[in-house]
């Protein structure tokens, strides 16, 4: 659902005690807990901000940032966190999750933009974002030292084209990018310049050296097929889901596994779930034991559910403008979020689902991050 229909849908009423000079907003109890959930969200005014939420919802602090948020990154062994501007964005904002308040606010270099993801490495010295070189089309990595007030310090190339999310393997020393192989420039706003020449691709790289490990293809029939968001498990599982650029009346699949060396695995739902998830993906999550995933599809208002060991379809949950999905503390439960500021906690497995909190004023966007212990 696009941000003009979610603002039309979105209630009018505040609930937040605001220091604007400062650009952050506070609930009336945030000394009592810390966030622990964040999320980028919007407000029927057109500010953007970046929230934190506790375990319960209660959303904590409201930091306002330069445009729409998308992908949170957070930083190991600290309460920092970055929140990477939507694609074509030129932003990214780093903040502290205790206190609500901005650290950094790095913008692009010329000739580049961000594509709204980004990971911390497992030291916290060097960020990573997924960036686009739109003049020669080329998609990169910037790397970015923390010590050093997150100055650009190398550029990674991805092998592809359209980097989206970005994950790092368990040892620290691989990327893996989902190359969404569609071709974009700031002039044109979101507009696919490539479609008849996509080329989409799920590529292990080394961070050191910058060389490509492998890369790994969608089948000739795909070819309208966009890799775009990606998690990994523990033991390095990759759960892939994606967006088809082709008619909405084609019928594919949308969820994908890969591990090591091995193919893409995908996996489809029963026709009547396929053709409600609209041939487009928002967000994928594994679970905390690493064996179910969900994944958002917004335009579609549902989430399905996995299992990862099985590599199928397991069942779906009605939620208008689905939009963000996380683990939780607990095994086979997810934190959900809506467009129309709604956070869910749903167990796929027991089917018991219980609306945490709703919040006025108030549009999640596409990605929730859990980054503390409940």
């Amino acid at each position: 659902m696009n941000l003009k229909r979610r603002l039309f849908l979105s209630k009018t009423a505040s609930t937040f005690l605001c220091n604007f000079s400062k650009n952050i907003c506070f609930t009336k109890d945030s000394k009592n807990n810390f966030a622990q959930y964040l999320s980028a969200g919007a407000d029927v005014n057109g500010n953007y901000f970046l929230s934190g939420l506790t375990h319960l919802g209660v959303e904590q602090f409201r930091l306002l940032i330069p445009g729409r948020g998308h992908g949170i990154a957070l930083r190991p062994n600290s309460k920092e966190v970055a929140v990477f501007a939507r694609r074509p964005g030129q932003f990214f904002v780093v903040a502290d999750i205790l206190t609500g308040g901005k650290i950094a606010q790095i913008n692009s270099i010329k000739g580049r933009h961000f594509y709204g993801h980004g990971i911390f490495s497992p030291d916290g010295l060097w960020l990573y974002a997924s960036e686009n070189e739109y003049d020669s089309g080329r998609g990169v990595i910037g790397v970015y030292d923390v010590k050093d007030s997150y100055s650009l310090v190398e550029t990674i190339s991805t092998h592809g084209i359209g980097p989206h999310e970005i994950v790092l393997l368990e040892g620290g020393k691989t990327i893996v990018v989902a190359n969404g192989g569609i071709l974009t420039h700031p002039d044109s706003n979101r507009l696919s310049l490539n479609l008849s020449e996509m080329n989409s691709s799920l590529t292990y790289i080394e961070i050191d050296s910058g060389k490509m490990l492998s890369t790994h293809k969608l089948s000739p029939e795909l070819q309208l097929m966009s890799i775009r968001h990606l998690d990994v498990a523990p033991d390095d599982e990759i759960a892939l889901v994606m967006q088809y650029q082709g008619p909405r009346h084609h019928l594919h699949p949308l969820v994908g596994f890969q591990k090591g060396s091995n193919p893409i695995n995908l996996s489809s739902a029963p026709d009547a779930i396929g053709f409600r998830m609209k041939n487009y993906c928002g967000s994928v999550a594994f679970d905390s034991s690493g064996k179910l995933i969900a994944v958002s599809s917004p335009r579609g208002g549902i989430i399905t559910f996995w299992s990862v060991h099985e590599r199928r379809f397991l069942s779906s949950l009605n939620v208008i403008d689905a939009s963000g999905v996380s683990s939780e503390n607990n095994p086979e439960s997810f934190v959900i979020s809506n467009g129309q500021g709604q956070i869910f906690r749903h167990s796929p497995l027991s089917q018991k689902t219980e609306i945490l909190t709703s919040t006025v004023n108030t549009l999640w966007d596409n990605h929730l991050l859990l980054a503390g212990n409940s």
